[in-house]
């Protein structure tokens, strides 16, 4: 049996639906309200061996993490889940973290999804159900002229973001979408139809920053002259998870 030593406690009423029972578990995990951040943004780590840790983490964004769905696609929850933030850090037995360090990256990473899914299910039992709803959404499409993605020359996938800049190798078109997703707070569709892993570079300047004679465009036409691709406003049917019930971890 795991044995749970949690920092503030979540009340149960309804395991989550969409965990995995027979998926490994954490055998010890703390979670506790987030120290002043140095930087104020959220990290989290997701090591080959058996450990875990977020700082800064609301758990809005802990669930998207573990469930791979977009945070504004995960709906209906109270206000505080987008804005209480916490640190956690877990760690699994000695098999889960043998069985972690023997499989690829990308593997051990979907099975630590789960578990961390595992942990929400147990520690703040989280009831929610999947659906599809019609969302206002962005189309991803290409622009007149064509893509100018680069094919990639890298053998993985990375992402660099932030509030001026997306910097990728190895992304699909469909991974470039999801992170414009991000940046623009809408959902975004693919729709250019490209089939091939690419990298870019991308560098905007915000509307709320006055521009000057050498600033970067603005996000949109960004995307278009640097990427050669184009959002379109739209509404898309999009799958959601919708939170039936969670409830606040409370302070130790």
């Amino acid at each position: 049996m795991a044995v749970w030593v949690f920092v503030g406690t979540c009340s149960a009423i309804a395991q989550l639906s969409v965990a995995a029972d027979k998926s490994p578990v954490f055998e010890v995990a703390t979670i506790k309200p987030a120290a002043p951040s140095p930087d104020g943004h959220t990290h989290i780590n997701y090591p080959a061996d058996g450990g875990f840790s977020a700082s800064n983490v609301t758990l809005l964004a802990l669930m998207g993490w573990a469930y791979g769905m977009p945070e504004r696609q995960i709906l209906d929850g109270p206000s505080w889940l987008a804005s209480a933030r916490f640190d956690l850090k877990a760690k699994s037995d000695a098999e889960t973290d043998s069985q972690l360090r023997s499989i690829s990256s990308e593997q051990g990473r979907e099975l630590k999804r789960r578990m961390v899914g595992a942990l929400l299910a147990e520690r703040c039992s989280v009831k929610l159900h999947q659906e599809t709803r019609v969302l206002p959404a962005y189309d991803l499409v290409l622009a007149k002229g064509g893509s100018k993605l680069m094919p990639t020359r890298s053998n993985g996938k990375n992402v660099n973001a932030g509030r001026t800049y997306f910097n990728g190798q190895g992304l699909t078109a469909a991974v470039i979408a999801e992170q414009l997703s991000h940046i623009t707070g809408r959902v975004v569709v693919d729709k250019t139809n490209l089939s091939d892993r690419y990298d870019l570079k991308l560098q905007w300047t915000p509307d709320d920053v006055a521009v000057g004679d050498d600033s970067a465009p603005s996000l949109f036409t960004a995307i278009q002259e640097q990427l050669g691709l184009k959002l379109e406003s739209a509404k898309e049917p999009v799958p959601v998870m919708v939170i039936d019930h969670v409830e606040l971890p409370s302070a130790n």
